[in-house]
């Protein structure tokens, strides 16, 4: 019922999504950032959403630039985060976890194909535009942690980037015998 019902509800935010919830995302990734960095953070909530997505860009990059990302700091802040979403929104089934991976990510400018788990085509990346791909491959653990979170465990591994001059971005995700079903 509670699946069921939250279907109806981010299919309608599908079709429109408003500001304050592109914003929301925007200031979540920022915090989780801003943690993993241990670095102070910023408010983006205020900021229309285009501005939001550019502010978390530009500080994730000015984080990267002072201090070196752990990377399993990012994914394990990551991993935790797709795990409360889960919770939260109640979705279970794998069909719908991978709805909800790409409504996600489309709110954030990025443009998913595919299937997951399986493999994941990244056609357009906002973030490809600022991050190197050193950087790109570190922030990667940010996405490898969410969706894992969100799937209850589970292995992201990008084969291809957009940041290395490739024409899309391509993952394979898989989940593991001892994952969580």
């Amino acid at each position: 019922m509670r699946a069921a019902f939250t279907r109806r509800v981010l299919s309608r935010l599908e079709r429109h999504t408003p500001n304050w919830v592109r914003c929301a995302e925007a200031q979540i990734l920022l915090n989780l950032a801003s943690r993993s960095f241990r670095l102070p953070g910023r408010r983006v909530l205020h900021l229309p959403a285009p501005e939001a997505l550019r502010a978390y860009a530009a500080y994730t990059v000015s984080c990267m630039e002072k201090t070196e990302a752990d990377p399993k700091r990012l994914y394990e802040g990551a991993f935790q985060l797709g795990r409360k979403i889960r919770r939260l929104i109640g979705l279970r089934k794998p069909c719908d976890i991978q709805w909800l991976v790409f409504y996600l990510y489309q709110n954030l400018c990025i443009t998913m194909s595919g299937r997951l788990p399986g493999k994941i085509m990244v056609p357009r990346c906002y973030f490809s535009a600022f991050y190197s791909p050193e950087q790109c491959g570190r922030m990667s653990q940010v996405d490898a942690g969410i969706i894992a979170g969100l799937y209850g465990g589970g292995q992201l591994h990008f084969t291809e980037r957009l940041t290395e001059g490739c024409a899309q971005c391509k993952a394979v995700f898989q989940r593991g015998e001892w994952d969580e079903k």
